[in-house]
């Protein structure tokens, strides 16, 4: 009774939070500008974000399935961001805080459990030494993804294909994730969705400066367009960038004091570019294991695109490969002298002091015959496995997952969206809805999961365009043999597992 009464509080705590985030919404242009009336008050704005929670899909936990107060042990990375995707201690009045607090109050609430946080620096060290020892300290594990995913084949997980209550047809899942996860049509060791608050973070967006494209465009509301009649495009965006250059500081030289339509690293940032392109590093064979297929005409010709926007289009910066060179690119952005950021979506944290307004669109297809947006994901999302030693705690861990996934789904995406919009990007339907297109369209390959045990095969792209050369067949073929006896060797590791 004690729990119910404080996860009622702690909802309650969220109306003015939502509130707040709706009042500090800066109004931009009137193309982007909220729909709401100035006269919806709080407490309206907060019923509407309530019914939209009670009106999302339900899991089908029982609602009489209870643990009798059992604590479910989750190890998780130490960092402060990993950490708080899974625990926090108190309800700090931050939005985003708050209903990650209310979300474990409710998952405890349903099934009387109760969380309990076991950080690590390492989750992979700890789930090697967990089995080694055959020790049961935690039944369940968000780990790393890049270096997760080789623990698969080592026979210290459980497939979560065999653990009860855990639908991952459910939208809280990932579906992408979980079919690239998926070997041999049956063995599945990682899963991943609104559960990660990590995947939210770290789908690549597109990030619109409103200032400049409005100059050269006029308003943000026709690029909406563009992108929700499905022409979004790279040659639509390529269009864009060539037509926005100005030589800020006059030295007579395309350099960082310049303005530029488009900007971008060589690293991971290509990365976005290519998943939004629809390009699939894998194809399935009859007996569901992954086949390398990347090397295609559409791959060729896309590579052929990226270079020319990159190399031949005057609108094109390219920063230096490092973390010093992103941060170059956000200060451009906030600075008004870059149009298009491909980016993840936790840069809205560090765009909070930005004063121009922006927008947030998908990466663009590849052609407008491609079926859907695609949404690349950096590789540092938090994957959920189950360590070989919990062997008792079977039906309580996929409880436990479905639940707090179900509720993470429901209670704190929204919230991050509102996060996401704080103060520079309007709160209205068509927002909404963009956000929703960048979501859904999450991709996940075999492949560019298990890059870093394939010679780092899904590198390859970047590494063509670093090079400064467009051609992509050349290079795949002079690794094409390696990459195929690496993956064979893999899929032999996976069936061996049992």
């Amino acid at each position: 009774m004690k729990r119910s009464i404080a996860w009622i509080l702690a909802l309650l705590m969220l109306v003015p939070l939502f509130a707040a985030c709706s009042e500090n919404a800066s109004n931009g242009d009137d193309e982007t500008a909220s729909s709401a009336s100035p006269g919806v008050t709080a407490v309206e704005e907060a019923a509407d974000v309530t019914e939209d929670v009670e009106t999302k899909m339900l899991d089908d936990i029982p609602d009489d399935l209870k643990y009798g107060g059992a604590d479910v042990r989750v190890a998780h990375m130490s960092g402060a961001d990993k950490a708080k995707e899974i625990y926090v201690e108190e309800d700090t009045g931050d939005a985003l805080v708050s209903a990650i607090y209310a979300r474990n109050l409710k998952v405890e609430d349903r099934l009387d459990v109760k969380i309990v946080s076991v950080p690590a620096d390492d989750t992979q060290t700890l789930l090697r030494r967990t089995a080694q020892s055959g020790s049961d300290d935690f039944e369940l594990c968000a780990a790393f993804q890049y270096y997760a995913m080789g623990l698969a084949t080592e026979g210290i997980l459980r497939n979560w294909n065999e653990i009860p209550h855990v639908d991952t047809s459910k939208p809280w899942w990932a579906a992408q994730f979980t079919t690239a996860c998926t070997i041999g049509g049956q063995r599945l060791y990682f899963i991943t969705g609104d559960a990660a608050l990590t995947m939210l973070k770290n789908m690549a967006t597109m990030y619109v400066n409103n200032t400049i494209y409005t100059q050269y465009f006029g308003p943000v509301s026709d690029l909406y367009s563009v992108v929700l009649e499905g022409g979004w495009t790279f040659d639509k965006m390529s269009e864009y960038c060539v037509d926005v250059y100005t030589d800020l500081n006059g030295d007579g030289n395309r350099d960082g004091g310049d303005l530029y339509g488009y900007g971008t690293t060589t690293l991971s940032m290509l990365d976005y570019s290519v998943a939004g392109a629809g390009l699939r590093w894998c194809e399935y064979d009859e007996n569901g294991y992954p086949v390398v297929s990347i090397n295609n005409e559409r791959t060729v010709s896309f590579v052929e695109k990226l270079y020319r926007l990159l190399y031949e289009n005057i609108g094109s910066y390219i920063a230096a490969p490092s973390v010093e060179g992103e941060a170059d690119l956000i200060n451009k952005f906030k600075s008004d002298t870059l149009m298009f950021l491909p980016f993840r979506a936790d840069i809205s944290e560090r765009l909070r002091d930005m004063e121009s307004d922006y927008a947030i669109v998908p990466l663009p297809k590849y052609d407008e015959n491609q079926e859907a947006y695609s949404t690349g994901v950096h590789d540092s999302v938090s994957v959920f496995c189950i360590p070989i030693t919990n062997a008792e705690n079977a039906d309580l861990t996929g409880a436990f997952m479905e639940t707090f996934a179900s509720e993470s789904y429901r209670n704190v995406t929204d919230v991050y969206f509102e996060t996401l919009l704080k103060e520079k990007l309007a709160r209205d339907e068509v927002t909404a809805e963009i956000f929703d297109i960048i979501k859904s369209g999450v991709y996940f390959d075999f492949v560019l999961l298990h890059s870093s045990s394939l010679s780092n095969i899904g590198h390859l792209i970047r590494t063509v365009i670093s090079s400064g050369s467009p051609d992509f067949a050349s290079a795949y073929k002079r690794q094409e043999k390696v990459v195929n006896k690496m993956l064979e060797k893999l899929i032999a590791a996976y069936q061996n597992v049992g």
